[in-house]
């Protein structure tokens, strides 16, 4: 199976007193992580590939990979807040929470977010995955209107200047790329 992987997790083996990471031929990893791993001075090789004059250390093997321990975020345990951004439309009551951030190990964010009938501009400085929940979501982009409705997904692209909105009520829950979306 194919792993990703980023700078938190070199600096997860780094943590762990790990100095090599063996990628199989299909694994990704970032720019950003092989910087962190040679400031660590965390080797990095891949399976067939001649590690030339660096020599492999004795048992290395994919039991060398970073550890992250699975996630539960249980339903009775989801708290919304108050939207932090005021967006100049607070009879909307928009409520959101990250269940999933860069905190847990994670490239993507993941949460839920709810508001009431109207619209607000946003613009995406990052990838985003909306799954309609309850209700009816409505993303204008351009002269593009989608309206998604319990159990549909929408794909917004990073630099999308759009609204989002709801004619009634949206619960969605979302994933964003990358996870601090919210400093964008």
């Amino acid at each position: 199976m194919r792993e990703f992987f980023s700078a938190a997790d070199i600096r997860c083996l780094a943590e762990e007193g790990r100095r090599y990471l063996l990628l199989s031929p299909d694994d990704r990893i970032t720019a950003e992580a092989l910087d962190v791993a040679h400031q660590l001075n965390i080797q990095i090789h891949r399976e067939g590939e001649s590690p030339g004059d660096y020599p492999l250390p004795p048992l290395l093997n994919k039991d060398s990979r970073p550890g992250r321990p699975l996630k539960l975020v249980k339903a009775d345990e989801v708290n919304m807040t108050p939207f932090a951004f005021d967006v100049g439309r607070p009879e909307m009551d928009i409520h959101v929470t990250d269940v999933i951030t860069a905190a847990h190990g994670s490239p993507l964010a993941a949460g839920f977010m709810t508001w009431g009938k109207g619209s607000f501009p946003w613009t995406l400085n990052y990838d985003e995955i909306d799954y309609v929940i309850e209700g009816q979501l409505e993303v204008r982009k351009g002269g593009q209107t989608v309206m998604g409705n319990p159990g549909d997904v929408i794909f917004i692209p990073k630099g999308s200047q759009i609204f989002f909105g709801s004619p009634s009520y949206a619960k969605v829950f979302y994933v964003a790329f990358p996870a601090d979306w919210e400093s964008r």
